[in-house]
């Protein structure tokens, strides 16, 4: 008869949380967000050889992440589950791979529990398992590139197996672009430790795609005026308010920026001292991360940054495998608890009371009330709401609405919201405003007003980021 397992259980609940908590964010089934709508829409338009190239609607992802997801909904369906079924599975295998992770790194089981629990509780590693954006793939080959490097050099490397894991690192180039930061950090650590010299024979397949990819896509996205300018608080790497900006995202329920940072450099001068090549690896991935985005080739902002989670959640938990009967270790302690203790309070009370929550835009409830309209009942779409509408019309047999003017300058889409409302002829009408641009607050303020004047409100709907209101004009 097998002993009894106290830890094994402790990591099979985990695993059932953590597993739980990704399908049910999946299964809620939101409606999809704009950036969702704007990749999606490059899905429809384009065939797989098109994808290589770069995208419209100012979007950009990684090719194979393209293809998985166009011969998911090829071959299955047009609808927001098959779009988001990669990003949800990537979510799942991620907590796995970060145990066996972390079983490499750790050799405490209470610590590599400790680390698997943040992983799983994180709330933006739950928010991109159901949103259709690469960032949750990208969370998975992050791990996947440590977990491989961690099993490379326990066996000899010969010339062809240096290929082999050229090939490996060319599926990851293809299916991430913060892959390019982990492996500069690999091969990095590699010429630091003098690794042998065969493992450079893996650079030549993931350097031929790159010179490809390159010309045909990166080149392109990185000249992007649009992009640069979207992103510039990113490239700010000299600016405090980044690393605040970092940190929230993150560690959304965690306080106590400080005590993380603390922990961080712990965890490095304890890696520095057991495991020199990992501590050289993940110093490198962070300078690197950090030179990227000072040379403005990758934005270092929010979801960009969220490949580096794993990571961070290492550092600042390896200390507590370090502990000793001393006063150094209690206080390593003390600080775990506060950083880590809150973290979990504040991600238990919210999910208690019901206030997690991975909804972005909520059109689809307003959508229904759209579809049942009569003939006699005119539809003016609200220019932010585009988008939305043209994405559903695929799903659900939606009517023809009256199209808005589209601003020339956003910054005066009041004016032309207000144009296109006082020229609508008398009848009974719906307006239908969904939060796709950074305008939408202010021209509901402008609708109110206008809804004052003479309109009569039979009904009306407000969610969290979309409205509709029927009105009839007299």
């Amino acid at each position: 008869m097998k002993k009894f397992s106290f830890n094994k259980v402790i990591l099979v609940l985990i695993f059932i949380i953590a597993v739980y908590l990704r399908l049910d964010a999946y299964l809620i089934n939101n409606s999809f967000f704009t950036d969702e709508i704007l990749l999606a829409q490059n899905i429809f338009e384009r065939n797989y050889a098109e994808l290589f190239l770069p995208l419209n609607y100012f979007q950009s992802a990684p090719y194979l992440f393209l293809v998985i997801s166009k011969s998911i909904t090829s071959i299955i369906g047009i609808n927001e589950l098959c779009f988001r079924w990669f990003p949800c599975l990537s979510g799942v295998v991620s907590v796995f791979g970060f145990y066996f992770l972390l079983k490499d790194l750790c050799k405490n089981i209470w610590v590599q529990l400790i680390g698997l629990f943040t992983f799983s509780i994180s709330y933006q590693l739950l928010f991109y398992s159901q949103a259709f954006k690469q960032y949750s793939s990208d969370v998975l080959v992050s791990i996947g590139i440590l977990f491989l490097i961690s099993k490379l050099f326990k066996t000899n490397i010969s010339t062809i197996k240096s290929f082999g894991i050229g090939f490996l690192w060319t599926i990851a180039l293809m299916l991430s672009f913060p892959a390019y930061i982990m492996l500069a950090g690999f091969y990095t650590a590699c010429i630091l430790t003098k690794k042998n010299i065969r493992i450079y024979f893996s650079l030549i397949p993931p350097l031929l795609f790159t010179l490809f990819y390159y010309g045909f896509n990166l080149s392109k996205v990185a000249s992007s005026a649009y992009l640069n300018e979207y992103w510039q608080k990113g490239f700010a790497i000299f600016s405090p308010e980044i690393y605040k900006l970092n940190f929230d995202f993150l560690f959304q329920y965690y306080s106590y920026p400080i005590v993380f940072l603390i922990l961080v450099v712990l965890g490095l001068f304890f890696l520095f001292k057991n495991k020199k090549f990992y501590f050289w690896n993940l110093l490198w991935v962070l300078i690197y991360t950090l030179l990227a985005a000072y040379l403005k080739m990758y934005p270092f902002e929010r979801r960009l940054s969220l490949f580096l989670l794993p990571i961070l959640i290492i550092l600042a938990i390896y200390p507590l495998d370090n502990l000793k009967k001393d006063l150094k270790s209690k206080l390593i302690l003390l600080m775990s608890f506060t950083f880590l203790g809150i973290g979990y309070f504040n991600f238990t009370k919210e999910f208690i009371t019901g206030n997690v929550s991975y909804l972005r835009q909520d059109v689809k409830p307003l959508l229904e009330i759209v579809r049942s309209t009569s003939e006699s009942e005119k539809i003016y779409l609200y220019y932010g709401a585009l988008s939305s509408y043209s994405y559903y019309s695929r799903i659900y047999l939606l009517p023809d609405v009256i199209l808005p003017t589209y601003p020339k300058d956003e910054s005066d889409s009041d004016k032309y919201l207000l144009s296109d409302l006082n020229s609508l002829d008398k009848g009974v009408y719906y307006l239908l405003f969904v939060k796709g641009t950074w305008t939408y607050d202010k021209d509901i303020l402008v609708l109110n007003k206008w809804l004052e004047q003479n309109v009569e409100t039979l009904e009306r709907q407000d969610l969290k980021s979309a409205t509709l209101v029927k009105v009839n004009i007299k």
